[in-house]
Formats: C-alpha cells, sequence, structure tokens
C-alpha cells in the first residue's frame, strides 16, 4: 500500500467515525480515535515506505512482534508492557517518540493507553499468528469431483463443469497418431518411433489399452528423466558458469544435472526429491546439493576486496539462494523483502533475513562426492602414500649428493651479511610454472641495531621508497606495481605486479635513504620465482653487490621447466637431467595423493557448521546491521509446531521438513501446476513461481486442490500424477479451433481443446538429429561443447561443427551463462541468466531463417537424406518422399503432398526437400 493510499484511508476511516467525539465520550474507536494519531505523528518513519526499527504503524501485526532493537511496541491488554506507551511519554531526547516536532498530548497518550488496556482491537487486521485469506495459503483439503459425467476421470469433470458454465464443450478425440506425438513430444522430448505407432494403432487390446500402454512404456523411458530434467533446470537457471562480468566456469557442476535425471527416472518421491537438495549431505546425496548454488554468483572478493563490497556480494549471494528456494519449492517472491516487507504478500522483511540464517552456513564451491567412485579412490590411497615416501627419499638423497641448499620457498627469505645500500634490484630469469614473473611483496629489512634502532623494512612508500620494473602486464597495472611497498600481505586487498611476458623481468627499488640491509623478504605472486639473482647498490657507489641467487639451490616440487632450461651451477646436463626426472615423479605421486585424498568433487553447496550470526539490515545495507535474526520459517506459513533449531544442519532440516510436509499449503499446489504447465503450456495458475497476490489466479482453483491433494496422498510420485493427466480426454483432445470457442476463450485457458504450441529450442534440436538418425543417446558425464575452452576473460567462441560426442541430447551441452546457442537461441532457449518457470514463445522470421540455412540444418538433412536412401530399394521418388514423411511425421503423405513433393525431390534433390520438411510447422509444433 502506497502512503497516499494509507493517508486516503485513514481519512475515510475518520470521516465515516463522524467529527465532535472525544476518547473519553465513550469507548475507544480505532478508526475515530487511534488511527489519526498514527497518521499524523508515525506513519511517516513507519510505513509502507520506511521501516525505522523495522516497525509498521500501518499493519497491527508488526506492533505486536519484537521490532529491530527487541521490543515490542504493543501487547494488547498491557499498557505498561508496551514499548509504544514508554517512548511517548519519555523526556529522553534519544528516546522520546516522535523525535521531532511537538509531542504527544496527554489526551492523545491517554487515548493510546485506553486502546491498548481494551486489546488494542484494530479491525480489519491480522494478529501475527493469523493466516493470509489469500487461496494458495489455504490448508490443502479433500476435494469430491463433480460426479459427472460418470465415464470420465476427475480431471476432466472438474475441466467439464468449468466449461459448461461457459456454454462451451470439449471438442473430439484427437486424431491417433497426432496423440501420439504429442504424448511422445511431451514425455521424452523426442518423435515417436514409426514402428512403435504402427504397433499401437494395430494393436490387438484396441486404441485405447494400447496407448496407456505406450505411455507406460514412455514413462519408463530414460528419455523421460531428460526431457522433464530440462524443465526443472529452467525454474532454477542452473548452468555450469558462475555469471556477471567473469562468467568463470563451474566444471564439477554437471552432477548436479545427472542427479536430477536419474531422480526423476526413479520416480524419487517429490517430497524427498526436494528434501535432498536442501539436506542431501544429511543422506549421502551431495549431487543434490548443487541445488542451492545453481544460480549466478559474483563470489566474495570478485567485485571488491574491502569489507563494504565483500559483505555485499555475500548478501548478493545468499539472496541467490533465498530466491531459487521460495520460487521454486514453495512459488514465493520473498527475494522482494529483502530490503522492506513485501508489498504485497504477507512476507516481513524479518521473514526473508529469517531464512537467510537458515543457509547462513552456506559456501559456494566444489566438495567432496562421496559414493562408488570415491570409495574407490580412497582404496589407492595407502599404495600411492608408499610410492611417494619412496620417491621423497630418492630425491633427498641425490640432492643430498649434489650438496645443493633448499628450494625457493613461497614466503623466501634470503639473508647475507650486512650491506650499506641505497637500491636493491631483484633480476627473476625463471618461474616455477614458466610464466610471468609475478610478485606480491618485495621486503628489504635494516639490521637492527639494539633497543633504539630495531629492525625496519626501508622498502615502504610511507617512508619515501620508490619502484620501477622492465615492464607491467597491463598499461593501468601501475598502481598493482605499487603495491609491492604498501606493508602488506592481504591478498584480498592487493592485486600483484606481473611482467607483461614470460622470461626474465626485474624490478628495483630506490630508498628515500642509506640503509644497513642484511634481509629480504620475497612474496610471490601467481608464480614462483625460482631462477633469480638479487643485488644491492653501495652507498656512494654506482656498483651492484650480488647478495643472493638460486644457482645452487635444488629444484622446487612444483617447478615444471623442462631439464634443458633449467641451470644449476656446477651440474652436469646428465644430473640436472636426473634431478628434474625425480622431482616429477615426486611431482606426480604428490598430484595423484592430492587428488584421491580429496577424492572426486561436485560444485554443490558445502556448509560451515559454526555459521555467523545473521542480521536484519536496514533497507537492505549489509552496513546498517539493525538487529540478530533467527532460523526459521516465514510467519505466515507456520504451522505453530516448528522446532528452534540451534545447529547448522538442524536449520536446513527444519525447512526441508516443513517444506516437504503434506499439510504444506504451496509446495505441492506448485508442483503439480508446474507438470500441468509442461502438458497443456500453460499452468492452471499462469505464474508458476509466484502463487502471491501479484500471482495469477488458478483458472480451475478445485481442480488444482483436488491435484495437489491427489497428489499427496499418494505418495508424492510424478509418474503417477504425469499418466493421470495423459490419460484424460483433456490431454486427448483434438487441437482444431473452434470459431465459437475462440470468441469466448482464444487461449484455450479453460481446455475446449488442446493448445498447440511450438517446441521448445532443445526439442527441435534433439527432433532433427532424430530423425537425421545421428542422435546420440549417451548419458551423463561432462556435457559436449557448445563453445571454445576460453582463455582469461576473453569471449566464448562457438563451435561451428560437432561430430558424434556434440550430436547428444541438448541437455547434456555445456551450459554457459549469458550466451545463446547457435541458431537455437533465436527460438527462446534461456540463457540461465534469470529463471525462467515458463519460457518466451516467440514466432520471428529469424527463427525460419536459421532453421534453414544454418550449417547445422544443412549437415543434417544430408545426413537425414542419406538415411532415406540408404532403406529404399528402389530409390524412386515416390519411396523416397514417403519415407521422408515417415521419419519426419510419423505419417504418409496425402496423394497432394505426395504430388508436390516428388515434383521437389526431382528439380531440388532429397536433401533440400528434408530441410524444407524440419522448417514445416507439424515438425516443430506439438498439436
Amino acid at each position: 500500500m502506497s502512503r497516499r493510499l494509507y493517508h486516503a484511508s485513514l481519512f475515510i476511516l475518520v470521516a465515516v467515525a463522524g467529527v465532535g467525539h472525544t476518547a473519553a465520550d465513550d469507548e475507544i474507536d480505532f478508526a475515530r480515535d487511534v488511527a489519526p494519531i498514527f497518521q499524523a505523528r508515525c506513519i511517516e518513519c513507519h510505513g509502507p515506505d520506511e521501516q525505522q526499527c523495522g516497525v509498521r504503524f500501518d499493519q497491527r501485526a508488526s506492533l505486536l512482534r519484537e521490532s529491530d532493537n527487541g521490543n515490542v511496541a504493543i501487547v494488547p491488554g498491557k499498557p505498561d508492557a508496551s514499548h509504544l506507551l514508554h517512548v511517548v511519554r519519555s523526556h529522553d531526547e534519544d528516546v522520546r517518540m516522535p523525535p521531532e516536532g511537538e509531542r504527544l498530548t496527554d489526551q492523545e497518550t491517554d487515548t493510546l493507553r485506553r486502546w491498548i488496556e481494551l486489546d488494542a482491537t484494530w479491525p480489519g487486521q491480522m494478529d501475527a499468528a493469523a493466516k493470509s485469506d489469500h487461496w494458495s495459503f489455504q490448508p490443502l483439503q479433500s476435494i469430491t469431483p463433480p460426479s459427472q459425467p460418470e465415464d470420465t476421470s476427475p480431471i476432466d469433470r472438474f475441466i467439464i463443469r468449468r466449461l459448461q458454465k461457459a456454454n462451451l464443450k470439449m471438442s473430439a478425440p484427437a486424431e491417433p497418431i497426432t496423440l501420439l506425438r504429442r504424448v511422445s513430444f511431451v514425455i521424452t522430448g523426442l518423435p515417436p518411433d514409426a514402428e512403435e505407432v504402427d504397433r499401437v494403432l494395430q494393436s490387438p487390446k484396441g486404441f485405447e489399452k494400447a496407448y496407456a500402454d505406450y505411455v507406460d512404456t514412455l514413462i519408463d523411458s530414460p528419455r523421460y528423466g531428460e526431457r522433464w530434467a530440462q524443465h526443472w533446470l529452467d525454474v532454477i537457471r542452473w548452468a555450469e558458469t558462475v555469471g556477471f562480468e567473469t562468467n568463470l566456469e563451474r566444471p564439477n557442476a554437471w552432477p548436479y544435472r545427472d542427479w536430477v535425471i536419474k531422480s526423476l527416472n526413479d520416480d524419487k518421491p517429490y517430497n524427498l526429491f526436494l528434501f535432498e537438495q536442501l539436506a542431501g549431505d544429511t543422506v549421502g546425496q551431495d549431487a543434490a546439493l548443487g541445488f542451492l548454488v545453481a544460480g549466478p554468483a559474483n563470489l566474495p572478493g570478485q567485485i571488491g576486496r574491502d569489507e563494504e563490497a565483500m559483505r555485499q556480494a555475500r548478501q548478493d549471494e545468499l539472496d541467490e539462494v533465498i530466491r531459487t528456494v521460495s520460487q521454486a519449492c514453495f512459488g514465493l517472491t520473498i527475494g522482494c523483502a529483502r530490503c522492506h516487507n513485501h508489498k504485497f504478500d504477507p512476507i516481513l522483511q524479518r521473514d526473508y533475513y529469517s531464512m537467510q540464517a537458515v543457509f547462513a552456513g552456506l559456501q559456494y564451491g566444489d566438495r567432496r562426492w562421496r559414493g562408488e567412485q570415491n570409495d574407490a579412490w580412497t582404496a589407492q590411497l595407502p599404495r600411492i602414500r608408499t610410492e611417494l615416501a619412496d620417491g621423497k627419499e630418492r630425491l633427498a638423497e641425490f640432492t643430498k649428493q649434489l650438496e645443493l641448499a633448499d628450494p625457493v620457498a613461497d614466503l623466501q627469505t634470503e639473508t647475507f651479511p650486512a650491506v650499506r645500500a641505497t637500491a636493491v634490484r631483484m633480476t627473476i630469469i625463471a618461474t616455477a610454472s614458466g610464466g610471468s614473473a609475478s610478485l606480491y611483496e618485495l621486503e628489504v629489512w635494516s639490521r637492527a641495531n639494539g633497543e633504539n634502532e630495531p629492525s625496519r623494512n626501508v622498502a615502504l612508500a610511507s617512508s619515501g621508497a620508490t619502484p620501477s620494473a622492465s615492464s607491467f602486464a597491463l598499461e593501468n597495472q601501475t598502481r598493482h606495481f605499487d603495491n609491492l611497498i604498501d606493508g602488506s600481505r592481504d591478498r584480498r586487498q592487493a592485486f600483484p605486479w606481473i611482467a607483461s611476458q614470460s622470461g626474465e623481468a626485474w624490478v628495483q627499488i630506490e630508498f628515500s635513504e642509506p640503509a644497513l640491509v642484511d634481509r629480504i623478504v620475497i612474496d610471490r605472486g601467481s608464480s614462483v620465482p625460482v631462477d633469480y639473482k638479487i643485488e644491492l647498490r653501495s652507498e656512494g657507489s654506482d656498483d651492484w653487490t650480488l647478495v643472493a641467487d638460486t644457482s645452487r639451490r635444488a629444484l622446487r616440487i612444483d617447478d615444471i621447466r623442462p631439464a634443458d632450461r633449467v641451470t644449476i651451477k656446477g651440474l652436469s646436463k646428465d644430473q640436472t637431467a636426473k634431478l628434474a626426472e625425480l622431482t616429477a615423479e615426486v611431482r606426480r605421486l604428490e598430484t595423484e595423493q592430492h587428488r584421491l585424498s580429496t577424492g572426486p568433487q561436485v560444485y554443490a553447496a558445502s556448509f560451515n557448521p559454526d555459521p555467523p550470526k545473521t542480521w536484519l539490515l536496514r533497507r537492505g545495507d549489509p552496513m546498517q546491521r539493525a538487529a540478530e535474526v533467527f532460523a526459521t520459517v516465514p510467519d505466515v506459513l507456520q504451522t505453530g509446531n516448528e522446532a528452534k533449531p540451534s545447529s547448522e544442519v538442524e536449520r536446513r532440516i527444519l525447512l526441508a521438513k516443513h517444506l516437504t510436509s503434506d499439510n504444506h499449503p504451496l509446495t505441492s499446489r506448485v508442483i503439480v501446476n508446474r507438470i500441468w504447465q509442461h502438458h497443456f503450456g500453460t499452468g492452471i495458475v499462469d505464474s508458476p513461481s509466484d502463487f502471491g497476490k501479484m500471482g495469477a489466479a488458478p483458472s480451475h482453483p478445485e481442480l488444482l486442490d483436488w491435484l495437489a491433494f491427489d497428489f499427496v496422498s499418494n505418495g508424492w510420485s510424478l509418474k503417477r500424477l504425469h499418466r493421470a493427466i495423459v490419460l484424460s480426454r483433456a490431454f486427448r483432445q483434438s487441437s482444431q479451433a473452434q470459431t465459437h470457442a475462440m470468441e469466448i476463450d482464444a487461449e484455450a485457458r479453460l481446455l475446449w481443446r488442446f493448445p498447440p504450441r511450438r517446441l521448445e529450442a532443445e526439442a527441435i534440436r534433439d527432433t532433427v538429429l532424430c530423425v537425421s538418425g545421428k542422435l546420440n543417446l549417451a548419458m551423463g558425464g561432462r556435457g559436449f561443447d557448445f563453445f571454445q575452452q576460453r582463455g582469461g576473460l576473453s569471449d566464448y567462441l562457438p563451435i561451428e561443427t560437432f561430430d558424434e560426442s556434440g550430436w547428444r541430447r541438448m541437455i547434456y551441452a555445456h551450459k554457459i551463462r549469458m550466451q545463446s546457442v547457435d541458431i537455437f537461441g533465436v527460438f527462446d532457449c534461456p540463457d540461465a541468466g534469470q529463471m525462467k518457470p515458463k519460457r518466451t514463445r516467440s514466432i520471428t522470421p529469424l527463427q525460419s531463417l536459421s532453421l534453414m540455412n544454418s550449417p547445422f540444418s544443412v549437415r543434417q538433412s544430408e545426413f537425414f537424406a542419406g538415411r532415406i536412401r540408404a532403406t529404399c530399394e528402389s530409390q524412386a521418388p515416390e519411396e523416397l518422399v514417403q519415407a521422408a514423411f515417415r521419419l519426419a511425421f510419423t505419417r504418409h503423405p496425402s496423394e497432394e503432398e505426395e504430388s508436390h513433393s516428388m515434383k521437389f525431390v526431382e528439380k531440388h534433390g532429397l536433401a533440400a526437400f528434408c530441410r524444407v520438411l524440419m522448417n514445416t510447422s507439424e515438425f516443430v509444433y506439438i498439436r
């Protein structure tokens, strides 16, 4: 409610109540006596636009709960316990309310006191425990379907009754082939096999029984899980990169996709499906936790390393989690309460942060993936450890024989006899990685001289030191070089100096005054200097004195330079080669030990067992903490039996059990609506992730509730729900338009016909590959690439041609966020930048042009033609055309179609004809 509307409503209340009354004349009337006080003295700072201390004077519920500072404004029947009276009576300028202007009069204060004594009655307002009267918050109840027509399913009875009210009726049944194609596309995303269609049509059981058996075959197919997993991944905008400017890879994200596919194919009960995605680590389902971190995220440190930026990034990544869970699981836009109470739904800002507290310990990143592979890797560890110990022993013995000094350390300290110097120069000849030289800090320490002259770092900008270097990796990186002498090793606050290219590079620091130097500390950057020398320029001279070099040091284990590029003073080529060989073997074994010890990895949520406190933030500002909040579910959804979790895992289990309880008003309604949507193109509620007051009203509310109650009562089985829907008359009816019905219900929301719609981008691509005979049905594992692997932060460049591995189903494509995929981007394929519970269905000329002329389409049409020729003995145009229609449309051509098609094939060739078929509405539409 806007402030203007609120003021207007109070004005009306006052006007209706009349004038000339005082509170002392009769009983307290809220509209007449209390509302005017709130309007004049409170609403500006405690209204819909601003809620200082989290208090609103336009909502009774807000006044009855603890504010951000822990006080309760109104305790009905107890004026002395009501903080409101304390602050309006106070003479303390830091406490009194209103904080400015005239104080409340004694009469106004007494009015508030008497109103509170009389239980603070506020007509039209709820108390904190009251539920919203919105339909979606009402408890599920068993609903008896209409009794007529008796020979139809409960689903159809609800629909027929609604149609009768609109003076409409269902359409005739669809043609059998049309229905078989329809159900195949809906359940599996692929066209039916022509021979399977023939078996159904010719079955001695009759079409009704054969159709039901065919439905079971489709639902039991592995293709079912692949098809319906895509719908779920759309809802949570899952991808394998982080998004935003960096869009870095998440190379181990794919196990979550595979987990979703397997869960759907196994008909895992939906309540368990949700529970494992919130608390899968408690039941050995680590991959399921990819759900919580599926969305885009700028992790702390990626957008800035100061305290405010780090806090903001943390809030943003937790916000992604809250939006994913709330919208995907129970269809509420709780994210809208991040900065203030929800403007439309009964969701408080406190509810948002209480839900954030559930996930306060969550961390994005890879975690150990427990299972058979993990057990196999663990079993190999004893052998690798033994081999590593032997390898280290051989390396140590050989290094001892060569009388080499210890390798360079990550934080290397070089000590030497003191030299009075005016400058230092470090020349880096090679790094362990072979890459560019890189340093965070170069510290030059003077020798201590008693208590009055302690050792100090003379290479500090604050002491007047000045740096220079051979080169910078970037033209604007001068400030990074200055970090060498800022005195800080905090990598969150600084970036390293990096040379412009690999090979020899140098840095030099001029001191502000001569110093007696005896120690230098090198804090490396992204690569370790392993071949270098350090020189000091003596006072009063231009000569440089060598004080440190690596010419007689053993190799670091991570030194990957080829032996012929390593020079160690006093060693022959053979000795150097053997040293490099022994070092490489230790490196290989250490790498293998680390891999096996770490175990298989999956990109999924991990959890800090001791999560930090969660704070309600004023206006969502991470730097304005108002009050600590604790993990719980939103007030409007509470049953009164919620436990108070203490540990991190108990918080998530609390939420998971709450969402998956049989009596939750939203969870089952939301999922059955999503299932309905993907059968008919539109859900019963046409805002599938928003069941709040700003969402759409259900077209068939009783049907939705019957479906939800039946779904829960029958074990939360998704496959059972699918079967019931596709066996209904509503699903099996014709999609043909009728003039009278179109005038009443053009979008067929009342289901007087089956609503036709275009296939999604993935189904179109899969279908093209299917009819061409090139579809690779390999399941699971890392996906194929649509884009070249990029370097650094460069753009993702599309791959032009594919082999067999790139002809897998499109759900197995490596999903790059914010990148449109070749020709299929124009078919409204989402880029995972935003949740897509319902895809856009556009019709543009570019779609036809792309599907007709893209290299992919041209090549697949040639494969399509080759497949036809391989199966046709005579190669006669008539036979080729019939085979093409059978593969493309699962039917034979009409005489007219056959005649025109033969002429086209003779003139333009079979491949061109196949490309035409792939561009027809019949090919790309569910009818």
